[in-house]
């Protein structure tokens, strides 16, 4: 029988933790969706507990109409931005998440396991003094193609009753949250595994918009229903123990969540909206309160993790995880929004929409000091989504140092620690109408994360 590669077992969880389950991703990305424990021998299990914490600020913008000299809040290009107030820290509160999975093999060809993550997710909080933040008689500036000069006055102390945005007070905000779980059926032979089994996963969502920064939009709700549906997952692996080679690559699909969103609108109660709609064409009333059937897509994706033995002699053993979200094709369309938009625009917009795909490279050099302890470094990359970018997630990409060991308390028994560093891409912030409401520079985060495993063969 040849002997494995004596670095490859101890260091497999640890790489897992450190370049993978700790990221802050384009778009709403934020596990990786990693799998890597299914590919361990025997019986495995493992839980994850990650901590992220981000600093997030900018300025919103300034711009002078060069006729009027007024400040307009908003822009259609960049080279009309002018640095106006400070945004606070939109990430304030703490962002944490857990992982866990189990995995068995059955035989020596069949392999099953689950794993529970929560793969898409975001957490906005604007604050301050700022265009993302309203004011109780907010008054709002109608932009073309609206009758010039007039003003829409906003009763924003009546408009969190309607739709379950109670106590997100008068500032822009954001909540998404998704719950993954993955069933996995292997078949390995002569080194080979093919996988694969169904996904179910837990969508819900909530969106408040304020300020000058969203217009007539502002003092929008709306509220994404929780819906379970289903999706697959399917890949191939290949391992060459010793030489303490694992490689695979995973296939995700989309997965359509078909669910009511109540949305609310109230500039839609003002005879000055209605009678614009009226104007461009529309006929009867579109209501400021409705509760619409809808769909939202979470997208698919691509991983491609590998791991080889680089020395024998001093253990080291050399990584490379590669993950592709194609975000061009994501969108979020709430009825009501996207009905409202077409005043403006023919084809209406989307609440949030992305411009480029998404890719993250992580590569990571391991190290085994002894039979118990190893430890690892990992830099990453992540192209970001584009920019300029969604207000509601202004960073382009980032730049990540990252680490972590990991010890064995007996032979199956193991904890891990890992951190990153993350250093944000500068982003400008934009409408779905390419209206810039904002910049954002200079900005970071860290991820902190531990893992309990149990391997036994």
């Amino acid at each position: 029988m040849l002997q494995k590669f004596p670095v490859a077992k101890i260091t497999l969880a640890l790489l897992s933790l450190a370049a993978a389950s700790l990221s802050q991703a384009a778009g709403l990305d934020r596990s990786g969706q990693d799998i890597s424990g299914f590919f361990n021998d025997g019986t495995y299990t493992e839980i994850d507990y990650a901590y992220i914490s981000t600093d997030i600020t900018g300025y919103d913008n300034a711009y002078k109409d060069p006729v009027s000299g007024e400040s307009i809040a908003i822009s259609k290009t960049q080279g009309e931005y002018g640095q106006g107030r400070s945004i606070n820290n939109i990430t304030d509160d703490a962002y944490t998440f857990m992982r866990y999975g189990v995995k068995a093999d059955v035989n020596d060809n069949i392999s099953i396991g689950v794993f529970y993550d929560e793969p898409w997710g975001a957490e906005v909080r604007h604050s301050g003094d700022n265009n993302f933040v309203s004011n109780p008689d907010q008054k709002v500036a109608l932009p073309s193609p609206y009758e010039e000069g007039a003003v829409i006055p906003i009763d924003i102390s009546q408009i969190d009753k309607n739709v379950g945005t109670e106590g997100y007070n008068h500032a822009s905000n954001v909540d998404v949250f998704t719950e993954t779980w993955t069933g996995l059926v292997g078949f390995k032979s002569n080194g080979f595994q093919v996988y694969g089994g169904p996904v179910l996963q837990k969508a819900e969502a909530k969106v408040q918009l304020r300020g000058n920064a969203y217009g007539p939009l502002t003092g929008y709700n709306a509220v994404v229903n929780s819906d379970t549906a289903m999706g697959w997952s399917a890949g191939v692996a290949y391992s060459k123990p010793e030489i303490a080679l694992n490689a695979a690559l995973t296939y995700r699909s989309e997965i359509e969540h078909e669910t009511p969103i109540a949305e609310n609108m109230p500039a839609l109660d003002s005879n000055l909206i209605q009678s614009v709609i009226r104007a461009k064409g529309y006929t009867g009333l579109l209501s400021s309160t409705v509760t619409t059937d809808a769909t939202v897509t979470t997208p698919k994706s691509v991983n491609f993790n590998l791991q080889t033995g680089l020395s024998q002699e001093y253990q080291l053993l050399g990584t490379l995880d590669v993950r592709w979200v194609p975000w061009n094709d994501f969108q979020i369309v709430p009825p009501l929004y996207n009905a409202f938009s077409k005043v403006a625009e023919p084809d209406g917009l989307p609440l949030i929409m992305y411009d480029k795909d998404q890719w993250q490279i992580d590569v990571g050099l391991a190290k085994r000091f002894n039979k118990k302890l190893a430890g690892t470094v990992v830099v990453g990359w992540d192209s970001g989504a584009g920019n300029p970018v969604s207000s509601l997630g202004p960073i382009d990409g980032y730049w990540s140092l990252g680490g972590g060991v990991k010890y064995n308390v007996t032979p199956e028994w193991a904890i891990s620690a890992g951190g990153k560093y993350l250093k944000f891409g500068d982003a400008t912030a934009k409408l779905p109408n390419g209206y810039i409401v904002g910049d954002f520079q200079d900005n970071d985060g860290y991820a902190a994360g531990v893992k309990l495993s149990y391997q036994s063969q």
